[in-house]
This record gives C-alpha cells, structure tokens and sequence, in this order.
C-alpha cells in the first residue's frame, strides 16, 4: 500500500496512518510506503513510531522514481481532506494499480467506485481501512480494478485522448 505526495495536513497522511493501523497483521506480509516530503514529515514519523506501526511503514522522501515505485505496489491510495485533479492517481491507474482515494475534489472524476477503486469519505479512517483491507485480502480485486483503471487512464485520460478533446472543441467552436 503507498501515497505519493507532499507531507501535508490537507492530503491526511495521519489518517491515512489510523487507518492503516486498523488492518489486520496476522499473515499479511506488506506495509505503507509515504514517497514525498513536506512540514508534516516529523509529526507522521513520530505517529509511526508507535508499536502498532513501527515496523509496517516506511518514509521514502523526495523520489525522481516514482513510477518505479509505483510498480512495487499493490494498492494506492490518496485520502486527501481536498484534492484537485491529481496526477498521481493517474500515474497510480496508468501502473495497474487500484486505487482507494476520498470523495473530494477530481478524484470522483478519476476513480471510477468500486471498478477502478474505491471511493471513501473524507475522514472516514473506518471506511478506508476497510476499503484498504478489501485490497490487501483479495489478489483477484486488486487484478480486476487495476487492469481496469489501467484502461481508463489510457482510454480517458492519455495526451492523445486530451488532443482529440481539444480538436473536438475548436471544432465545435469555429464557426
């Protein structure tokens, strides 16, 4: 399970982190990967720092491979308090990847619920562990909605699809 972005309060890696701590350790060998830095760094390593966590999460900072390590993952997740159209759960989707993310912002417009991913409410700690866990559990859900959020990147979201909507609207406008 991983994030990419900056270490900030709007994009809620502390929940992230409650969340996280409500999955269930017995037999499942993974972890939380935070890539990004930012003003929240130290407060979130200290929150990692308890029992519960300590050994399950790691803080990789400022990456240039981050689509390297988003193909080592096996879920993403973005659960943002406020979220514009983010690019990195579109390179999440472009990789394979399910993606859980809260209903905020573009992310609606992204993750499609519950066939590319799942979509939770803001702050709802419970909703995402669960959503996460549902990921972690099921080898084959975390397959189906990647491979189809995978296409929906490259159907919806590629440059070539955004350069066929552009000559599609200065069509429709000139006269």
């Amino acid at each position: 399970i991983g994030t990419v972005g900056r270490l900030d309060p709007v994009k809620d890696q502390r929940g992230l982190l409650d969340a996280y701590a409500l999955l269930p350790t017995a037999g499942v060998p993974h972890a939380l990967v935070l890539v990004g830095d930012g003003p929240c760094r130290a407060d979130l390593e200290t929150r990692a720092a308890r029992p519960d966590l300590r050994s399950r999460v790691r803080f990789l900072g400022q990456r240039a491979d981050v689509p390297r390590l988003l193909a080592g993952l096996d879920v993403f997740t973005l659960p943002s308090i406020a979220e514009g159209m983010s690019n990195t759960v579109l390179e999440a989707m472009a990789c394979g990847l399910p993606v859980v993310a809260t209903r905020t912002g573009g992310n609606p417009e992204l993750v499609e619920d519950a066939v590319t991913g799942r979509l939770v409410p803001v702050g709802d700690r419970g909703a995402l562990a669960d959503a996460l866990g549902a990921y972690v559990a099921d080898p084959h859900l975390r397959a189906l909605h990647g491979k189809a959020g995978r296409q929906r990147a490259t159907d919806e979201f590629s440059l070539e699809r955004m350069a066929v909507r552009y000559r599609e609207l200065y069509r429709a406008l000139a006269p």
